[in-house]
């Protein structure tokens, strides 16, 4: 099977698991969002702070380097597996540990229990982790959506009910540890048959792991406390309660975010890292890449951004009406970060790990104290304009530090490859605001907001089809051609 074939293959499978996934979350937010309090949303935000960035440091961020790395032996596997478990078992006692602290900082006693509980999550992931990273590094994506589909089921029940009969914010602890863990089990499960680690651990199996990986380590714990440092201003300076109505904005807008980054990430890391000694290959390769997150970013993006008004009191419930503003914010916010999202993985496919973690450092000085200004000047929604504010120049930053080291100066190309999808998803915002401004009269969320889908739907195809029928007669060659692979080979 060809590189090309593998890639179509690995998208299909990779995208049918976004979509599913992205269903059972969004099922799970409208029912279990009437079930819970925002006090519940907000400590379980003030918990993830902590956590996030200990998960960032569970496998020294050596599992990127299994995949940069096209030769890797069996006793190097089994050293690295060795490491990832006793990682993430220390990991796991050091939150245990900082419990009482975190509950005395945020001056929330109930937070100590949930974490205590939430420190597992260090270890389950440890399980699994590195037979997913050898999945993805020989694109069988078939087995991961299987496995990422029912861990999301898994979780959804486990919350669903968990709220249902009264546990709180426990219901949502117990859903990201059923998620978790029912994920590294089904990964274990197979990848001990294909790759079986021994009892076996050489500290010299490390070397050239650890130096790649210590960066990459470092950039993602400080892309987690970036990622949480709204919570943690916000828990201190105003409680759960109100930093509950921000979680919820913050967390709607972010679901897309969660399903594309990753999808991006899996297909793209592995393609790149085979592509890291063409240069105008990887060029065009990551440009094509950015054109396809600008035409799925956009209108999911300024869609929810002129549907919240509707959306949010319809789907969630009249409680969290204080969250509309913040939802609208956060989504221009995040259209904004999804410029960056293949960054990433282009550093480490070339072996750049040091590149990003310099980008994160300075990212880090940038999002500090706008988040603290915008906080102290503006509480919830202050963290949120300056949240935006913000990220508008990271994605400079992201240009010139980190964009033009790896494939040469292409600001132009860069800033033309996300501009189609840019402005037909703006032309089908204004049509979709100008229906909710008429409809208004309706006095029926419901059905304004349905009517503001369907435009937006129907307005967004047929700006494609009108002006881009290159793009989907390509997309329909490629699909015909996967189709037609597939009964040769059946």
């Amino acid at each position: 099977m060809s590189l090309k074939t593998k890639g179509i293959n690995a998208a299909k499978w990779s995208t049918l698991a976004t979509a599913v996934s992205a269903i059972v979350q969004l099922a799970q937010v409208v029912t279990v969002s009437r079930m819970l309090s925002p006090e519940d949303y907000g400590l379980i935000s003030m918990i993830m702070v902590v956590v996030m960035v200990a998960i960032a440091m569970s496998d020294f961020g050596i599992s990127n380097a299994i995949i940069h790395r096209q030769n890797v032996t069996k006793n190097e596997l089994s050293s690295l597996y060795i490491l990832n478990l006793a990682a993430g078992a220390g990991l796991a006692a050091i939150v245990w540990l900082l419990a009482p602290l975190a509950a005395l900082y945020y001056r929330e006693p109930e937070l100590l229990g949930p974490m205590r509980w939430m420190a597992l999550l260090c270890f389950f992931p440890a399980i699994g982790q590195q037979f997913q990273v050898l999945f993805q590094k020989e694109l069988r994506f078939e087995y991961l959506a299987k496995v990422d589909i029912a861990a999301y089921v898994v979780g959804f029940a486990t919350v669903f009910f968990g709220a249902l009969w009264g546990f709180g914010v426990y219901a949502l602890v117990a859903s990201y540890l059923s998620n978790a863990l029912f994920k590294s089990l089904c990964l274990a499960f197979a990848g001990w048959r294909l790759w079986a680690p021994s009892f076996y651990f050489s500290r010299k199996d490390l070397k050239g792991y650890l130096s790649f990986g210590f960066y990459q380590m470092g950039s993602g714990m400080i892309q987690s406390f970036m990622t949480n440092i709204d919570y943690l201003i916000l828990g201190r300076m105003i409680g759960a309660e109100k930093l509950g109505y921000y979680t919820f904005a913050y967390q709607l807008c972010m679901m897309p975010m969660q399903k594309l980054s990753p999808l991006i990430s899996q297909i793209s890391l592995p393609l790149l890292a085979r592509m890291q000694d063409r240069v105008e290959q990887l060029r065009s390769g990551y440009l094509q890449i950015t054109t396809m997150i600008s035409y799925v970013a956009g209108p999911i993006y300024l869609g929810l951004a002129v549907t919240a008004p509707y959306l949010v009191p319809f789907a969630f419930g009249e409680q969290w009406t204080e969250s509309i503003v913040m939802v609208q914010i956060l989504a221009i916010m995040l259209l904004v970060r999804s410029a960056i999202i293949p960054t990433h993985s282009l550093l480490l496919a070339i072996g750049r790990a040091n590149t990003r973690f310099y980008y994160a450092l300075i990212c880090f000085a940038i999002l500090l104290p706008s988040l603290w200004i915008g906080a102290e000047a503006g509480g919830a929604l202050g963290v949120a304009y300056a949240y935006l504010i913000a990220q508008t120049l990271i994605v400079l930053v992201n240009y010139y530090q980190s964009i033009r080291i790896a494939i040469g100066n292409c600001f132009a190309a860069y800033c033309r490859s996300m501009l189609p999808g840019t402005l037909y998803s703006l032309l089908m915002a204004a049509g979709v605001f100008a229906l909710g401004i008429a409809a208004s009269r309706l006095n029926s969320d419901g059905l304004i907001l349905v009517l503001q889908l369907s435009c937006g739907v129907v307005l967004y195809a047929g700006l494609i089809l009108g002006f881009k029928r290159e793009l989907v007669r390509d997309v329909m060659r490629r699909l015909n051609g996967r189709a037609a692979l597939k009964k040769e080979g059946g």
